[in-house]
């Protein structure tokens, strides 16, 4: 896809004299100077702002991304119970945590701080008891005699059989799930991270993560088996996968509905038996992603039917007698256009960018820079200074910054190059170099020079703006 390209790039000047920018997003400081040296030209109103508006608005959607990727979000169309669990074990990790900051680490006194009862029987402990003991002895971990570089794991805690003995007991006795799946994702953390180096002789880690998540699953819980669907994924079990991931999309959980969007839309040769592309079924399950409110489900589905508006061979797979299927590939652009747009409202960045480079491209007849711009821009805060939205957005204000020069260029030509003043008065203060601004510097060397040529001065960036839309580029530097 073309993107903007009929315009030619144009050199950016910045004064060595300005003050050194401040570098915002994830972005370098000499990219924050790039795009502020082309919003001074192309939208000055919105320089002043860009640094602090725009990390301001990533900090706003990375909360609301967080929100809505929470594991309570994820389980609230699966029964209460799961997410009732979910919200206990945040309450009581939030509890143990305060414990052990206010006693200093002090495994004792945190008892003591929480209200436990050392002396208690296992058995005849509240779930609350349970797990606050689980927690409070899996977090005390001693890190500050590692090697530097060395990685740890919950099971590097010196207390961590201990605290897996709770955790086993709130699963055995009470049925509580999530502990479970608190298990099997400290097991996972260690295949991951230490390669079960603090694994008991014999303990395969991977596989006993794996066993825990089905316990939970096979109690029903939408995460646990949305997790054991991952790691038959992961090794080629692709069967047991979707089985799995079946389980936990039709109690809603989005990922495992996502997931079979793309199993689906792959399909796997491999499998035994192979597993054949469906189109029809990716998008039903990707439709489900999107409406549990998935937003990456929505970029799939625009990412495909975009491709589908742009390629017959994939269009074909499609049968007829699909309720997606058209003979008009622009029907396929405005089915992909409506779901990116969908996927855009939750701030998926992809979904943005894409439809940046369709608004910004020649071929689909939606030209508009303007409305490219608006989408670059929300990209490259939604992805917190991505490199290929930086560049994006770049090239957009360039393009936008060289039209503006040739549009002055043309009124030059048509009504002649003309002087501009450049009073300056006995005592050396100038008056602003714009026309019809007749400002006056009140102390030497207060305006603005032009970073070009170096020897005309303005009041404010709005009149070096308009000063060389109204003829001073044709004599810069002359």
């Amino acid at each position: 896809m073309a993107i903007i390209e009929e315009v030619p790039e144009t050199p950016i000047v910045i004064d060595s004299n300005e003050a050194p920018v401040e570098a915002f997003l994830g972005l370098s400081r000499e990219q924050c100077h790039i795009l502020l040296a082309l919003y001074h030209v192309v939208d000055p109103s919105l320089e002043p702002a860009v640094p602090t508006l725009f990390p301001e608005m990533a900090r706003k959607f990375g909360e609301d991304r967080k929100e809505r990727n929470s594991v309570s979000k994820k389980l609230e169309r699966a029964p209460e119970v799961y997410s009732q669990e979910v919200l206990n074990l945040q309450e009581i990790q939030k509890a143990v945590f305060v414990a052990l900051m206010e006693t200093d680490m002090d495994l004792n006194k945190a008892r003591e701080y929480l209200k436990l009862d050392g002396s208690k029987k296992m058995e005849d402990m509240t779930i609350q008891e349970v797990l606050s003991n689980g927690f409070l002895l899996g977090g005390m971990r001693d890190d500050s005699n590692a090697p530097e570089g060395k990685k740890s794991s919950p099971l590097s805690s010196p207390n961590f059989r201990e605290a897996k003995k709770f955790y086993d007991y709130a699963f055995d006795k009470f049925k509580f799930t999530m502990a479970a799946v608190q298990l099997g994702s400290f097991y996972l953390h260690e295949f991951k991270e230490c390669q079960g180096e603090n694994c008991l002789e014999g303990e395969d880690p991977e596989q006993v993560s794996l066993e825990y998540y089905l316990k939970a699953a096979e109690e029903g819980n939408p995460m646990a088996m949305h997790k054991a669907a991952w790691h038959f994924d992961q090794k080629g079990d692709w069967h047991k996968a979707i089985e799995w991931y079946v389980k936990a999309a039709d109690y809603g959980y989005p990922d495992s509905a996502h997931n079979l969007g793309m199993i689906y839309q792959e399909g796997s040769p491999k499998a035994v038996p192979k597993i054949d592309v469906d189109l029809p079924l990716a998008i039903e399950y990707y439709t489900r992603g999107l409406h549990y409110e998935y937003a990456a489900s929505g970029t799939q589905l625009g990412k495909l039917f975009f491709t589908m508006a742009t390629d017959k061979s994939l269009r074909d797979q499609l049968p007829e007698s699909d309720r997606s299927y058209s003979s008009d590939p622009k029907e396929y652009l405005h089915t992909a256009m409506s779901y990116l747009n969908k996927a855009a409202a939750f701030a998926e960045w992809e979904s943005i960018q894409l439809l940046g480079m369709i608004y910004g491209s020649k071929e689909f007849g939606l030209y508009d820079l303007d409305r490219a711009q608006n989408l670059f821009e929300l990209a490259l805060i939604t992805s917190n200074g991505g490199a290929q939205s930086f560049e994006f957005l770049a090239r957009t204000l360039s393009a936008k910054r060289t039209i503006i020069a040739e549009q002055l260029a043309a009124q030059e030509g048509a009504s002649g190059s003309s002087s501009v003043k450049q009073d300056v008065d006995p005592s050396g203060l100038k008056t602003c170099a714009a026309k019809e601004c007749e400002n006056k510097e009140t102390k030497k060397d207060e305006f603005q020079r032009c970073a070009g040529c170096k020897k005309r001065f303005y009041c404010s960036r709005l009149c070096q703006v308009n000063d060389w839309k109204k003829g001073h580029k044709a004599n810069c530097k002359k």
